[in-house]
């Protein structure tokens, strides 16, 4: 990612390793539903606050199956977009952190409202500005994958950047090639370094899944 310092002494074996993480961050968020779902329907009941939850973690799975098949026939344009819509599903499971009344939150949300427009428990309205700034301080780090990795839902220089590759360039000109219609041609590093960051974010949501399901195992307990 831009402004980050990236490992060049990588190999596809580096990358194998990351693709194989993919599966067993998987088989983790299932276990984490499974357990969310088997403890509450044991009461015969689901809290609405777990729909939201389970429904993110399927948002999360289906979003890196998708990373993975799009990287595997070199298509890292569309794949890197991905990268952001996780880091949006990871920041509106935090939101539900910051707030008192889960119930609302989620009445609000199935209703249609924003989570923009939606406020925390100190009155803060829940911007993305204000989440990633929030969850930076828990992640470091998360605030400038967000920036990276916006470039990439919009047509932006971060387009340019991944079709382009120059030499020779002064002022006025440079030699260049582009490729139109063909699969993106990343360096080794690069690949690693873009699925890295796609895993890591999995990782963040599965903590954050991890954390509720033992939070509700403790209501049920009590």
């Amino acid at each position: 990612m831009n402004k980050q310092p990236i490992n060049k002494e990588v190999t596809e074996k580096d990358l194998e390793e990351i693709n194989k993480s993919f599966l067993e961050l998987e088989n983790k968020i299932k276990d984490a539903c499974k357990l969310i779902f088997s403890q509450e329907t044991e009461q015969s009941k689901l809290f609405k606050s777990s729909h939201y939850i389970l429904s993110i973690a399927n948002r999360t799975i289906s979003l890196n199956r998708a990373f993975l098949t799009l990287t595997q026939v070199n298509n890292y344009s569309t794949a890197i977009s991905l990268i952001r819509l996780q880091v949006d599903s990871c920041l509106r499971l935090f939101a539900l952190t910051l707030v008192d009344d889960w119930l609302n939150f989620y009445k609000d949300v199935v209703n249609g409202k924003e989570i923009r427009n939606l406020k925390d428990r100190d009155g803060n309205k829940m911007t993305d500005s204000y989440l990633v700034d929030k969850y930076d301080k828990i992640d470091n780090g998360f605030k400038l994958l967000y920036k990276n990795t916006c470039g990439f839902v919009h047509f932006s220089n971060s387009h340019i950047k991944l079709n382009t590759r120059t030499k020779d360039e002064t002022e006025d000109t440079f030699r260049m090639q582009i490729s139109v219609g063909d699969a993106d041609q990343l360096e080794i590093y690069e690949k690693v370094d873009y699925g890295f960051n796609m895993l890591m974010v999995g990782k963040s949501i599965y903590k954050q899944i991890n954390s509720y399901q033992k939070a509700m195992k403790e209501h049920w307990l009590n």
